[in-house]
């Protein structure tokens, strides 16, 4: 005798005339949360238990409305920088008994709502998201569906949704500062083409900072767009080095300062001799290089658990409506590569 085929959450979906999300909602006890109605859970319910979809499942979920799920989403975890942030998250959600499901965005709107579909059919109790760009909308859509949100590494300031991050703007203050105090003057500045809250602080910090060391005429800001960085970054140093005589540049993220220390390694540019670097989170890529890479070091374990110690009060209190902001200290790490040996 053939098995009978497993029924899925799609064909008591398809049963209805409903999503797949709504059911999903519905089976893990959390109707109420997402404001959906008594008759259409009353439905749902009803409909589950006479198709035979996983019927002690069901009554579980009903029981305690929790799965000890969390789901992350991040931009890229193969980058070091969000894969050190997910092995935190992870070590610390199992401390509390929960178990986290991964996912990456690439950066994409599009990808992100699917993510966050897909997380949410699984019945996660509350979601971790590093937001990609153009994405305030969608996060304030969950945060007013009563979902279970903190935002981290990146924060919508103007929203009601907490976070957990560095203290952006304090870290590019820092590392300006230092170049400065190194006798640097011409300082440049390196970043993506973004409306994304950390990099708009990163790049106040430094104006700021130049301005107040009567800097203003030596301010320079250029960006580079995520899908073209190598080639934009070779002209982008290209035009800084050769036609603009600058003495120091800040990358604003690790990825951005691998990407400019091989182009710079291309160019034959010597580091510190003939032009400065500062990055942002240390990169094993750094050890390639003859210059110990100056950088800011993100305190990654007191930003990414704090997140998850967020998240879970807020699964544990869903009363509590509290914006919880957390912005963690930059630690400047100092290298050979911003030393001014010229100095005197």
């Amino acid at each position: 005798m053939a098995n009978e085929k497993r029924v899925s959450i799609k064909d008591v979906a398809n049963s209805i005339g409903v999503s797949t999300t709504l059911v999903s909602i519905v089976l893990n006890g959390k109707a109420k949360q997402y404001r959906i109605a008594d008759e259409m859970a009353e439905k749902v319910i009803k409909t589950a238990m006479e198709m035979n979809y996983s019927p002690n499942l069901i009554a579980r979920n009903l029981r305690g409305g929790k799965t000890q799920l969390i789901g992350l989403i991040v931009t890229d975890i193969s980058n070091p920088f969000y894969s050190s942030i997910a092995r935190i998250v992870e070590n610390r959600a199992n401390e509390l008994g929960y178990t986290v499901i991964f996912s990456s965005s690439d950066e994409d709107l599009k990808t992100t709502k699917k993510l966050i579909d897909v997380l949410l059919s699984k019945g996660v109790d509350g979601l971790l998201i590093v937001p990609c760009d153009g994405s305030e909308e969608v996060m304030t859509e969950l945060h007013n569906n009563n979902t279970p949100l903190v935002l981290i590494d990146r924060n919508f300031p103007k929203s009601d949704i907490s976070f957990s991050c560095l203290n952006n703007f304090k870290a590019t203050e820092l590392t300006t500062q230092h170049l400065i105090d190194q006798g640097y003057e011409n300082i440049a500045l390196i970043g993506y083409k973004t409306e994304m809250n950390h990099i708009l602080d990163r790049i106040s910090g430094y104006e700021t900072t130049m301005q107040a060391a009567g800097l203003e005429r030596f301010i320079q800001v250029e960006k580079v767009n995520l899908s073209n960085t190598q080639v934009e970054m070779n002209n982008v140093l290209d035009t800084l080095v050769s036609k603009k005589k600058t003495e120091a540049v800040i990358f604003l993220t690790n990825m951005l300062a691998v990407s400019g220390l091989y182009c710079l390694k291309e160019m034959a540019i010597k580091i510190p001799d003939d032009i400065a670097v500062v990055g942002f989170n240390r990169n094993d890529v750094f050890n390639l290089f003859y210059s110990p890479i100056t950088h800011i070091k993100q305190p990654l374990e007191q930003i990414a658990s704090q997140a998850v110690d967020i998240l879970i009060n807020k699964i544990n209190h869903s009363e509590l409506e509290t914006k919880t902001m957390v912005f963690s200290e930059p630690q400047l790490i100092i290298g050979e590569s911003s030393i001014n040996r010229n100095k005197s």
